[in-house]
């Protein structure tokens, strides 16, 4: 219906059907595939795991090889020691020193290890969370573009209809059919519309801009939607389950969930600093001297293996007693966490009452639509035969607009808000891009961007 009272002025925006048009499904998948969000987040992911890696390696053996070589210059001028050579010699010494320590308990390690476990699912978390943002956006973006170019349309066909009725007043001013003033209040009306239409094109590219930034790439002309789109009530019907459904699946929450024991974990780490702990140590060294103030030189080996226990008494790693502020930080993750699931709650249940609200209002506003049509229509014809005041008229033209932005919001909001909804419950998936996708109407006027700047100057 908003497609048949618009198509007046359909032409005017711009953009040959011919034009290669980019639906949501296409343009999803040329920006995610090299997104810099989406790229950031899995190299974060990758970072845990090899975190995780390192966090198990760290019961392992610890192996270390040292290798010395040194020059001494031995001058003995005097010794009342018999077996002291006199004399001034040069020599030098090398010595080989391997190490390897096995520990046996530290309850580091195994803090350590949660914490890294918590980190490697925080950050899938956050990848999940990044990738549904990016699509999320991406539809935002499109169907804003979409609802900008509708309202561009609207504001078009009424700047038309002012035209049209103030050439047609001031033939019938030139007849004496009608007063002047009726020209100066259309005329006044023109310019109020023309600056709508104006600030429609202006957003309209802005909105082209802004989509061009979610996707990361160039945006070519779109698809809009039909002129028809089913508009049901999401199912579930009640917005508790969505509710449920968001504290068990939303991305966002379950990345703040493992950030809290992530926390935990280090608060652990940090307390078990004051622990004892056991470690199993190999020595074998070999030390290879060229000279002694004894004149010879030597040659040994000796090998040791050692059993320690450590027990931290003050200021063990020389940090002072950082489990305190870890242990804050953990109380400040669990707050927090706690804090998003009553945001993300409220976030569902708005953009819940959204999609109903506006599922139910469209039979409603189409009904009002089609008769504001009929009295538009018929005021138009009384103020021919000249039984109506031009205002009447305008006022009429007006409300026709109105209703038709009423009409197309309701179902911009209605995808938008369901789409959110999906996103909110961590349910947001290609199949959302592609139903979308499904909407449009590749047959129709592409959507472009306003190239040529349009005279602003009303016609007198």
């Amino acid at each position: 219906m908003i497609a048949r009272a618009l198509a007046l002025v359909v032409m005017l925006v711009g953009g040959a059907q011919a034009q290669q048009v980019i639906g949501i499904a296409e343009l999803a998948d040329r920006a995610t595939a090299l997104h810099p969000a989406i790229l950031q987040a899995e190299a974060t992911r990758s970072a845990a795991s090899h975190s995780l890696r390192d966090a198990y390696l760290g019961f392992a053996p610890r192996a270390n090889l040292v290798f010395d070589r040194s020059g001494e210059r031995l001058n003995v001028i005097r010794s009342d020691n018999f077996l002291y050579q006199r004399g001034d010699r040069g020599f030098s010494n090398r010595a080989y020193t391997l190490e390897v320590m096995q520990p046996l308990f530290d309850p580091r390690l195994f803090a350590q290890l949660r914490g890294s476990y918590a980190a490697l699912r925080r950050t899938r978390e956050e990848l999940t969370g990044v990738r549904q943002r990016v699509l999320f956006e991406l539809v935002q973006g499109y169907l804003t573009v979409l609802a900008s170019h509708d309202g561009l349309l609207v504001a078009r066909a009424e700047e038309d209809v002012l035209r049209r009725q103030l050439a047609e007043l001031r033939s019938r001013a030139r007849l004496g059919l009608s007063a002047p003033t009726d020209a100066d209040e259309v005329e006044a009306r023109l310019g109020q519309a023309e600056a709508v239409r104006i600030a429609a094109e202006s957003t309209l590219n802005a909105n082209f801009a802004s989509l061009e930034r979610r996707a990361g790439i160039r945006v070519g002309p779109l698809a809009p939607l039909a002129g028809r789109i089913p508009m049901v009530a999401p199912q579930p019907a009640e917005p508790q389950p969505w509710v449920e459904m968001a504290h068990r699946g939303n991305p966002d929450v379950r990345a703040l969930d493992a950030a809290m024991v992530e926390a935990r974990a280090l608060a652990q780490q940090q307390a078990a600093a004051l622990l004892p702990r056991f470690d199993l140590r190999f020595t074998q060294n070999r030390n290879q001297a060229g000279l002694t103030v004894y004149g010879g030189g030597s040659d040994i080996a000796d090998r040791v293996l050692l059993f320690r226990m450590t027990i931290p008494l003050f200021n063990p790693d020389g940090a002072g007693t950082p489990y305190f502020a870890a242990n804050s930080r953990s109380v400040a993750a669990r707050h927090r966490a706690a804090d998003a699931r009553l945001d993300v709650e409220e976030r569902v249940r708005v953009a819940f009452e959204e999609v109903i609200s506006n599922a139910r209002r469209e039979a409603s506003l189409v009904a009002a639509l089609t008769a504001q049509q009929r009295v538009t229509l018929g005021k138009r014809q009384r103020f021919t035969a000249g039984l109506l005041r031009i205002r009447e008229v305008l006022d009429s033209e007006r409300d026709l607009a109105q209703a038709q932005r009423n009409l197309l919001g309701a179902r911009y909001n209605y995808l938008l808000n369901l789409m959110m909804l999906k996103r909110l419950a961590g349910d947001f998936a290609e199949a959302d891009i592609l139903y979308i996708d499904g909407l449009l109407d590749r047959r129709a006027v592409v959507v472009d961007r306003i190239r040529q700047p349009v005279s602003n100057s009303i016609n007198r």
